[in-house]
Parts: structure tokens; C-alpha cells; sequence
């Protein structure tokens, strides 16, 4: 394994600044004298980042839309996607959001509670969902298969930060035995920088800029967000 530039990857995928700074150090450790001294916690550590990365570098990049293809969804329709996740690994999705949009308008959403392969949560202070919550919830697998219907026809799946949802539904997928969808992503991120020259781009940013509502990290209103912006740009309007 080539030495690793982490920072920015594993900080947009939710690891904390301690965290990925503990990860770096470990690494340069045992580049330098091997894992043969790490005690069992700070292998497990560098497995775990090292698996992070690995799902990283596997996601597809997102796919540069131009000014005119976004227009041009008379004919066609796309899905927003949003998944929020319960700790640093890509397969731990505990809720996901899908909203199909068709000749600019929505025409289905899709929001639910998964249950994780792990019951620890990290994350809940962001978005409020516990392990309590899902433990009921079907898994990824046995949820996607009627979910995957969603896409069918769409021309591409946008998010916000397209990466990190691209990366999160392959290593769900892989760790479900699924294979992913084939639609390219559209970040949302940078279709807000191509349209509108703006800057910062997180989401509640963009949202308001368009006028968009936005109940920042619940998936459904994360998706309709990037649905709106796609719309937005599509129609060369900022509001």
C-alpha cells in the first residue's frame, strides 16, 4: 500500500481531526517498523483506516455534468441521493433518502432506517439517529432490492459531496453480496461552483443561497436539497 494522503478523505468521511491525525501517526509507525509493536487497539485502528481508504480510492469519481446536460431533463429524470452513516466505516449507512425527479418535478421519495453491520454509533450528535432506532430497521440487504427500482431510467445520481454517497452505497453493496448501480454520480457541490461561482459550497450554504429548506443531515431533506439544486442549475437560476 502507497503512502496515503487521508486528511481531506477520511475527514469528508465523518472521521474526526483526532482521529485521522491518531491514523496518520500509526501509518508512518509502521511504514517505518512495522505493526510487530502496536498493541491490538492500534492495529485494529490502522485496519480500520486502511479499509476506509481502500473504499475511497474504489468509488467512482463524479461525473462532470455541463450547464446543458443539467437543462436538458424534460426527457429524462434523475435521483438525489443522501445517506447518513453510523460510524467512520462506508458500510455502516443507518439511513438513506432517494427522490426521483421527472420533467423537473419530484414524482418519488424514498426515506428509511437501516440497520448497520455494527451497533456502534459515532455519529448520532449529528443526526439524532441511535442504535436503538434501527435495530428493527432491515438491513441494506434486505432493504436496496426495492429500493433499486428508484433508478430505473434515471440519466444519473446526484448528492452533495457525491463521493462520500458513492462510496457509502458501493461498500454497502459489496458488504450485502449487491451489485451497485451503474449511473454516474453528480456532485452537487460542484455543479453549485459551476453555475454559481460560489463559495463556501457546504450544503446549508447552497440552500441558502437558492432559498432551499433544509433540515441539514436528515437524509430526505438532504436529497430534496441536492434535487433543488440540480433544478436550480438546470434552469440558470439562483433562486
Amino acid at each position: 500500500m502507497e503512502e496515503p494522503s487521508p486528511s481531506a478523505e477520511l475527514l469528508a468521511a465523518g472521521w474526526s481531526e483526532q482521529d485521522v491525525r491518531r491514523y496518520r501517526q500509526l501509518w508512518t509507525y509502521r511504514s517505518r517498523w512495522g505493526a510487530a509493536n502496536l498493541d491490538r487497539d492500534e492495529r485494529r485502528f490502522l485496519r480500520r483506516g486502511d479499509a476506509a481508504l481502500r473504499t475511497i480510492q474504489r468509488s467512482p469519481a463524479p461525473a462532470p455534468v455541463s450547464r446543458t446536460g443539467l437543462a436538458d431533463l424534460r426527457q429524462g429524470c434523475f435521483v438525489a441521493l443522501d445517506f447518513e452513516t453510523a460510524d467512520q466505516g462506508r458500510d455502516s449507512a443507518c439511513s438513506i433518502a432517494l427522490v426521483r425527479v421527472e420533467g423537473r418535478s419530484i414524482v418519488r421519495r424514498e426515506h428509511h432506517l437501516i440497520r448497520p453491520p455494527r451497533r456502534t454509533f459515532l455519529f448520532t450528535s449529528i443526526h439524532g439517529i441511535s442504535w436503538a432506532q434501527v435495530a428493527d430497521a432491515p438491513s441494506f440487504a434486505e432493504l436496496w432490492p426495492e429500493l433499486a427500482a428508484c433508478l430505473d431510467g434515471a440519466l444519473f445520481i446526484a448528492a452533495h459531496n457525491a463521493s462520500f454517497d458513492a462510496g457509502v452505497l458501493r461498500a454497502c453493496c459489496e458488504q450485502a453480496g449487491l451489485r451497485p448501480p451503474a449511473q454516474p454520480f453528480v456532485c452537487t457541490v460542484q455543479v453549485a461552483r459551476q453555475a454559481w461561482n460560489l463559495r463556501p459550497t457546504k450544503l446549508p450554504d447552497v440552500c441558502r443561497h437558492l432559498g432551499l429548506p433544509l433540515q441539514h443531515h436528515d437524509a430526505l431533506s438532504d436529497a430534496e436539497a441536492c434535487a433543488g439544486i440540480v433544478l436550480a442549475a438546470g434552469r440558470g437560476s439562483s433562486g
